[in-house]
């Protein structure tokens, strides 16, 4: 995983995301509590695969179904599921140079 500039583009985000999401989704795959956290991943790496809207849109989305199931489901994560679920809510934090 790469790290990205300030300026990439909404192509470059999807890409990283998509693989955020893959990883996160292979390492839920052993709790069946975390299912509905799955199933959200897994609809916005379609989401992403689609593009039918602006990806820093549906990367905003993104956190705010994550942290609904999170927050529904009452789930506890392990350190590397975190550390992936930080790095993929940054990925919408848009610097704009002005």
């Amino acid at each position: 995983m790469s790290i990205l500039k300030w300026y990439a583009g909404g192509q470059d985000r999807a890409e990283q995301a998509i693989s955020i999401l893959t990883e996160l989704v292979a390492d839920l795959n052993h709790s069946q509590q975390k299912k509905p956290l799955q199933q959200v991943l897994s609809d916005y790496i379609e989401a992403l695969k689609r593009k039918e809207s602006a990806v820093p849109f549906i990367l905003s989305r993104m956190n705010l179904d994550i942290s609904s199931a999170l927050k529904n489901n009452q789930f506890v994560l392990t350190a590397s599921e975190s550390d992936k679920l930080d790095a993929l809510m940054a990925l919408a934090n848009i610097r704009y140079g002005y």
